[in-house]
């Protein structure tokens, strides 16, 4: 089987880049620079470990539930499904249920949320996923579940349902996709997050492989 295209489905991190409100945005720093004299350049940077394209550890809502470097790398690599969805305010469970998803499935939502510019003010009303549609995923035995922009979770929703019966569950979250070039289908994904000791987030850098 041979690799038709490599797909890249990661936000650019950069300053000015959007954001959840009130994190503290991205800060590049130069340790040592060239252009000054130095032997060689070496950047530090200053943001949060959900900034861009991210994945939830369940220390994220549970402690002292699997940090970042604990979790099992097989939520975050293999084959998964990517449905695009007609839905206006949330994904519920009737938006779903006729969708062939199976137990052990990976499965990646496209939305309007993939029209939403990188560039463009944090937007609070995106499109997240309802706890009908989250209990629904949950029985249903999925694997992972990726979303396309930074929560699954409304920016005014109350409980975090959805985080707390994915996350409470063992089910990956990964939140922050780019989907708006990607058409329904089957691929091969990698979203692996950095081994970070202790951390509930992680940013990642991933990508779709469409396959002969």
């Amino acid at each position: 089987m041979k690799i038709k295209r490599i797909i890249d489905i990661s936000r650019r991190i950069k300053p000015g880049m959007t954001v959840w409100p009130g994190d503290s945005g991205v800060n590049f720093y130069s340790k040592s620079s060239i252009k000054d004299g130095d032997v060689c350049n070496v950047t530090g940077v200053d943001m949060g470990l959900h900034t861009g394209t991210h994945i939830d550890a369940p220390l994220h809502f549970f402690d002292p539930l699997h940090d970042i470097a604990s979790l099992d790398l097989s939520l975050y690599i293999g084959y998964v499904n990517v449905f695009e969805l007609d839905v206006r305010e949330c994904i519920t469970e009737e938006d779903i249920k006729g969708l062939d998803i199976q137990k052990g499935d990976v499965v990646f939502f496209k939305t309007g949320n993939s029209q939403i510019s990188e560039e463009k003010e944090f937007d609070k009303d995106y499109i997240y996923l309802d706890k009908s549609a989250s209990e629904f995923l949950f029985k249903k035995g999925v694997k992972t579940l990726g979303i396309d922009y930074l929560s699954i979770d409304g920016y005014y929703s109350e409980g975090f349902h959805s985080h707390n019966i994915l996350l409470s569950n063992g089910i990956g979250v990964i939140e922050g996709l780019c989907l708006k070039d990607v058409k329904p289908g089957r691929y091969f994904f990698s979203c692996l997050p950095l081994k970070i000791e202790g951390a509930d987030g992680s940013p990642v850098r991933g990508v779709l492989l469409e396959l002969e």
